[in-house]
């Protein structure tokens, strides 16, 4: 698989007669019959715990399983891959920041955004190393050489964020991005995001509790009991 090559400049998402179903509960973690995301445009999840939120970007991205040709990326069915190509599917074309930022402990800040990478490939070219140097400056994060474990909350967000931004994603995907910073850095981690998103010309989908996040993106859908109540745009 070639680095930084975007496979095709749409990534349009489209979701259709998404069921997901648990034994024994009565009600569906989602059921949502059409929506549809376009290239580029920036989404809102909104809605309390358990409404569903995790489950949707945990399904689109194929983190988990779902029916066949009920999610489509352009015209590509990524639940009908086989479990490694979902995975380079997704090397490719998402960048997942997480709730918990998921950074690995003894390890730098620029060693962290580049670990994704390094999975896949004996060595790191250098044009991957300035990328990943570029994306800190552009956060004003000017300590890569510091261990991970040694940063602030919003410190680890940001580094989380460009490693999500490394191999170029058409679409970036976060949890719930501020929950866990204060109201400054959280409004420093939602101008970055949208930024950024802007900058390199991706789509952003962001579920959050957080309104301030949420008004400040052009779409929004609210969800309860896993189905989509509104959508506001």
């Amino acid at each position: 698989m070639r680095f930084f090559v975007n496979y095709r400049i749409v990534m349009q998402l489209h979701i259709q007669q998404l069921n997901i179903t648990v034994p024994n509960q009565e009600k569906p973690l989602l059921s949502i019959p059409d929506f549809q995301l376009n290239s580029g445009e920036h989404l809102a999840i909104l809605g309390p715990s358990g409404s569903g939120k995790t489950t949707l970007l945990n399904a689109i991205t194929g983190l988990i399983p779902v029916s066949p040709n009920q999610v489509l990326w352009d015209n590509t069915d990524i639940h009908q891959l086989s479990a490694s190509q979902c995975d380079n599917w997704r090397f490719a074309h998402i960048g997942l920041i997480m709730q918990n930022f998921h950074l690995t402990t003894g390890l730098t800040a620029l060693e962290n955004v580049l670990l994704p990478y390094s999975f896949r490939h004996w060595t790191i070219p250098t044009a991957v190393k300035q990328r990943a140097y570029a994306l800190l400056e552009k956060m004003d994060f000017l300590a890569p050489d510091r261990l991970v474990e040694s940063l602030s909350r919003g410190e680890m967000q940001r580094v989380a964020i460009a490693r999500a931004l490394l191999s170029k994603p058409k679409v970036i995907i976060a949890d719930e991005p501020t929950a866990s910073l204060d109201q400054k850095n959280g409004q420093i981690i939602t101008a970055l995001l949208k930024d950024l998103a802007t900058q390199e010309k991706c789509s952003l989908l962001v579920a959050t509790h957080d309104l301030r996040l949420a008004d400040s993106l052009a779409l929004r859908i609210y969800l309860q009991d896993g189905q989509i109540q509104y959508k506001d745009d």
